[in-house]
């Protein structure tokens, strides 16, 4: 397996209300807290805070130091609903290549219910 088909874990923590309050609409993700921190490519690093589905931001801070947060947006509600998803459940974010192709895979919290058991897919997102 080539190094562009590597699977790389990035991320991984419980969610906060943020992260699942339909208002907000994305999976906050702190630099500072990423697991694996040279994911994207140098193009991709130039062109991630004009992303549609993963953004790159500085947060400011009184003190005149920031820090950057990465996150994933477009559709993240959806993720959220489908996967019922909520406060303190514990995910994974993982990224991986297909043909060239940055791509994210969500890892969630086994299912609570018989019904979520026979409903719930693995679920990759590519950008």
């Amino acid at each position: 397996m080539g190094r562009e088909d590597r699977l790389k874990l990035i991320f991984q923590r419980k969610l906060f209300k943020t992260d699942v309050t339909p208002g907000e609409s994305r999976l906050s993700m702190p630099f500072n807290e990423l697991i694996c921190k040279d994911f994207l490519t140098p193009s991709e690093l130039r062109n991630v805070k004009y992303g549609v589905m993963l953004k790159r931001w500085e947060m400011k801070k009184d003190s005149g130091n920031g820090s950057w947060n990465y996150a994933l947006t477009c559709g993240w509600n959806d993720v959220v609903t489908a996967n019922g998803l909520k406060q303190n459940d514990n995910i994974s974010i993982w990224c991986f290549r297909w043909g060239g192709l940055l791509c994210f895979a969500l890892v969630t919290p086994p299912p609570s219910s018989p019904s979520m058991a026979q409903s719930s897919s693995p679920l990759a997102l590519c950008l």
